[in-house]
């Protein structure tokens, strides 16, 4: 367990949104998976034209590099999506 007096996800929407993902447009969300795993969504214009897997790249770059091993290890699903990906869904 995590013994600063932060929320689930906080640290790693923190870290998101003042790094990679900090764009005026850029949003993120946690929310809570199962057990003590949290899930995030990023929507993004950074995600425009990206395939799946570069995608997932940005995202989980930003967190291994920011977080400890145990913190990143609690998300269990990370979604990247450009605002386009959205409206078409």
């Amino acid at each position: 367990m995590r013994s600063k007096p932060h929320g689930k996800g906080t640290i790693e929407k923190e870290i998101l949104r003042k790094g990679h993902f900090d764009g005026p447009d850029d949003a993120v969300d946690v929310s809570d998976g199962p057990e003590d795993s949290i899930h995030l969504i990023i929507v993004s214009r950074k995600f425009d034209g990206r395939r799946l897997k570069e995608k997932n790249d940005m995202i989980w770059s930003q967190l291994m590099q920011f977080l400890a091993a145990n913190e990143w290890g609690k998300v269990s699903l990370s979604v990247g999506a450009s605002p386009e990906e959205i409206k078409a869904s």
